[in-house]
């Protein structure tokens, strides 16, 4: 039986998603040393199949940030309450998604997680500097006074770094988040 382009293409995506899976995992682990064949051993490909996606350590720690940076916007809409028909939907999903509703940006918000053991590479500074401008635009859009928006946006993502500090308890966490989200229920 012959296989469809569309199934080939569909596997081509899961390797390539696997990939970055398993080296998302490992360069939080061990940083952006962590060898190339362990993460193909994670990912369930050879080194040359790493190779076939990700020609160069660059292109695949590329890769890594960009598939990040999707993730965290999956995250943040998936803690979207889609039934809040008033301004700071968003805004509101983005505060439950880094205070405690996502397991993943526990781990890659983490001061020795994903984002500290990449450090800076060229180029990743224009992925960022694109994602802030599209946050920016998001924000801007969901209905709150803009420097309202951005107080509790940053103060969110100093609690999502602050998580794993023993200077941040879980009743404080719970407080800080409860009244984060009373400040999106403010009217305009």
């Amino acid at each position: 039986m012959e296989r469809t382009e569309q199934a080939v293409t569909r596997d081509k995506e899961r390797t390539r998603r696997a990939i970055l899976d398993a080296a998302e995992k490992m360069f939080s682990e061990h940083g952006s040393k962590a060898s190339l064949a362990e993460i193909a051993k994670a990912a369930g490909v050879t080194q040359s199949g790493l190779r076939h996606h990700f020609p160069t350590r660059e292109a695949l720690l590329y890769g890594v940030v960009e598939h990040s940076i999707a993730r965290t916007w999956a995250e943040v809409h998936a803690c979207v309450d889609l039934s809040e028909n008033r301004p700071g939907k968003l805004l509101r999903g983005y505060v439950r998604a880094l205070t405690g509703d996502s397991e993943y940006f526990a781990n890659v918000l983490d001061p020795t997680g994903l984002s500290a053991a990449l450090g800076n590479l060229p180029g990743i500074e224009e992925l960022f500097a694109r994602d802030a401008e599209k946050l920016q635009a998001a924000l801007a859009a969901d209905g709150l006074p803009y420097a309202r928006a951005l107080v509790i946006q940053h103060a969110a993502e100093g609690l999502a770094v602050a998580r794993s500090s023993p200077y941040l308890t879980d009743e404080a966490l719970a407080q800080a988040r409860a009244e984060l989200l009373a400040m999106t229920e403010v009217e305009a």
